[in-house]
């Protein structure tokens, strides 16, 4: 659970180089707006043809944010595609194609992005964690474990990192290091619904029933919501 961290996040646009006057307002919408209200202004910008190389990239991947939110991950893969036609060295651009691309479950498209990404900044915590999530997914939980470790290293902070190397040692039977690794993250994060969640489940499968029910119980104090 709450495992692939998400899109690194809106890029902003330089409008005020812009010579339309609604050139700023189709700025702001394409970077603050959602679904599509974004989209439309974010095309209006490309249609526009005041945007060229690496400017015109941020306005293709922001367009490319809205869609993966919308859930229609082919086309954000096609503007991510165009963001780095633009600019090859857009690290955000590359690690968002590989999120979608692990979205449509394409493994290895994604691990291909996600080792571009690390290529192109090899201190990109995010794409570490998602390839490990990948890993994971492809059950090889060894290397998802390295790539945890590897996130967790340049940002020993990353609560999300160790929740997901908690989920991995669970999944390879390691019910100590995973419940370690829950541990850390609530430590971290002491509102992290499904680190409680995973940690009860843990704690249930090692056989601390009563530990388990009340991180179950947190957890659903947190977030009543939370799968049960």
């Amino acid at each position: 659970m709450d495992g692939r961290a998400p899109i690194t996040g809106i890029v902003m646009v330089l409008v005020g180089l812009a010579t339309r006057p609604d050139a700023t307002t189709d700025g702001e919408m394409c970077v603050k707006q959602t679904g599509d209200l974004a989209i439309a202004a974010c095309t209006r910008l490309i249609t526009s043809g005041e945007f060229s190389g690496d400017r015109l990239a941020v306005v293709y991947y922001n367009r490319g944010i809205t869609w993966y939110e919308k859930g229609d991950y082919d086309r954000a893969i096609e503007d991510y595609d165009r963001a780095l036609q633009l600019d090859p060295n857009f690290a955000q651009a590359v690690f968002s194609r590989g999120n979608a691309y692990d979205a449509e479950r394409q493994y290895e498209r994604a691990i291909q992005d996600y080792d571009r990404a690390i290529s192109l900044n090899p201190r990109y915590a995010k794409a570490f964690n998602n390839r490990g999530y990948v890993w994971d997914e492809k059950r090889d939980y060894d290397r998802a474990i390295q790539d945890y470790d590897r996130a967790i290293g340049l940002n020993p902070k990353y609560a999300q990192a160790f929740n997901n190397r908690g989920a991995a040692y669970l999944k390879k039977g390691d019910y100590v290091r995973a419940i370690q690794s829950y541990d850390r993250a609530i430590e971290l994060d002491p509102g992290y619904a499904d680190a409680f969640y995973n940690r009860g489940k843990a704690k249930l499968t090692w056989g601390e029933v009563l530990a388990g029910i009340a991180d179950i119980a947190a957890a659903k104090a947190i977030d009543p919501q939370i799968d049960p």
